[in-house]
């Protein structure tokens, strides 16, 4: 098991929940633990069912086809979140409709590099109580930054620091 691995992957799919607390205290929502937690369960349980099924594909294909296609897809994933944050414009207001769409493009975001970080042999019970983790941490320091900056500036550098640890998490699997 490589503690490193876990570790890019979580900090990775989790980036995109600082600009989602931020939200929260910029629409003067009081940042309850439950929100957080609600949250981070959803998104903890998604990972942990995204990468059994990657296990389960892996299993079935030969161990070094399965590795290459899991970290090939990571590097795909993050080129294309790469080239949709360059290409879009606008970030979408602060309202609460788009705060269930954020949470739904991370959940989204989860499956897709759940079942490619399983596949590379990343362990699925402890990505997902690191995805727990860090998910509450970068929800939390969101309500904090959310008192201070601009969100804009953060939520398109966050979501650019994500698409750049998926593909060099892709890159570091790909033996």
């Amino acid at each position: 098991m490589n503690i490193i691995s876990i570790i890019l992957y979580t900090i990775s799919i989790n980036l995109d929940n600082i600009p989602i607390g931020i939200s929260f205290k910029l629409k003067n929502k009081k940042s309850k633990f439950n929100e957080i937690f609600k949250i981070s369960i959803l998104t903890s349980l998604i990972t942990f069912i995204s990468m059994i099924i990657g296990t389960n594909i892996s299993s079935i294909l030969p161990i070094k086809f399965a590795n290459r296609l899991g970290a090939s897809v990571l590097i795909a994933f993050g080129i294309y979140l790469l080239i949709k944050e360059y290409k879009s414009k606008e970030i979408t207001n602060n309202t609460q409709a788009s705060e269930i769409y954020e949470i739904v493009l991370l959940s989204i975001n989860n499956i897709f590099a759940g079942i490619s970080a399983s596949i590379t042999g990343i362990n699925y019970f402890f990505a997902s109580i690191f995805n727990f983790i860090f998910s509450t941490i970068f929800l939390y320091l969101g309500t904090i930054i959310g008192k201070k900056i601009n969100s804009t500036k953060l939520e398109l550098y966050s979501n650019y620091l994500s698409a750049i640890i998926l593909i060099i998490l892709g890159i570091i699997e790909l033996k």
